[in-house]
């Protein structure tokens, strides 16, 4: 009977040490998993926080190039950005030289 159960005992442990090495190397293989995603989602974010100030950088310039065509009564300008579907009108202020009100259109 003692034979029996500590060969019990040893099948037993046996297999708990087999479920073991499973379990360490499913971790491991989940941990460079979640790093490969990691590494995505931060690629990602960065893109959009790129497109978000490229975003900023390209309202700015065109709000310049129509503030020159508008000063400068540039109407190859002005029909440049209109092929690209910005549009704009001049607000005149008082007794002030005449800015564009608004530019608008795609981005």
């Amino acid at each position: 009977m003692a034979q029996g159960k500590a060969q019990a005992l040893f099948w037993l442990s046996t297999v708990l040490a087999g479920l073991s090495v499973i379990l360490v190397i499913s971790n491991g293989l989940l941990f460079l998993s979640n790093q490969e995603t990691q590494a995505t989602i931060n690629r990602r974010q960065q893109f959009i926080n790129q497109s978000v100030q490229l975003g900023r950088l390209n309202e700015a310039l065109v709000r310049a190039l129509a503030t020159a065509a508008a000063n400068n009564k540039d109407d190859q300008l002005r029909e440049l950005l209109a092929q690209h579907g910005i549009t704009f009108q001049i607000a005149p202020a008082d007794g002030q030289a005449p800015a564009p009100a608004a530019a608008s259109g795609k981005q």
